[in-house]
């Protein structure tokens, strides 16, 4: 214990007194960086780009079934004309233990995968051609949803009012 207290404090004091290399940005990309649009990839303003974040953890058990859920779930909106808005999110899920009730833990195993990954849960394209009227184009991918909390399902969450 005395040896990686003293190899800890060693580090510490070896990364404090190290020096960093420094490189000076050359006068060229300095000027091509302040004559630049401000526009990534030519045409995304990045003013009109906005994201949040969200995670939960869910525990689900009845008769022989029980599931574990942690979600991530960024959404990303961008404002592409004055009454244009697409947003998106991003779902990154991870079921640490997830069990159907079977013996079999083959099919335990394959079921707890089928909760794991990464998807696109949500895509809309909202446009208000005049105050009084709007069109929305939506898709849904709730997978997993059964298994954990989603706003689709919260009877207190409408997209459509949440200021997106």
């Amino acid at each position: 214990m005395k040896k990686i207290a003293l190899l800890a404090v060693v580090l510490a004091l070896v990364t404090g007194i190290s020096f960093s290399q420094f490189k000076e940005i050359p006068n060229k990309t300095k000027t091509q960086l302040k004559s630049g649009n401000g526009l990534l990839l030519g045409f995304i303003n990045p003013k009109n780009f906005s994201i949040s974040h969200s995670f939960s953890m869910n525990v689900m058990t009845g008769g022989n079934t029980s599931v574990s859920l942690a979600s991530y779930t960024a959404t990303m909106n961008y404002k592409v004309l004055k009454n244009l808005n697409l947003s998106a999110d991003v779902t990154m899920q991870y079921s640490p233990y997830a069990s159907i009730g079977s013996n079999n833990p083959a099919i335990n195993k394959d079921f707890q995968n089928s909760l794991n990954g990464i998807n696109l849960s949500r895509v809309s394209l909202d446009y208000r051609p005049t105050k009084d009227m709007s069109i929305s184009i939506n898709y849904f991918n709730h997978k997993g949803s059964y298994y954990g909390y989603d706003n689709y399902y919260n009877s207190y969450y409408n997209p459509y009012w949440s200021g997106r």
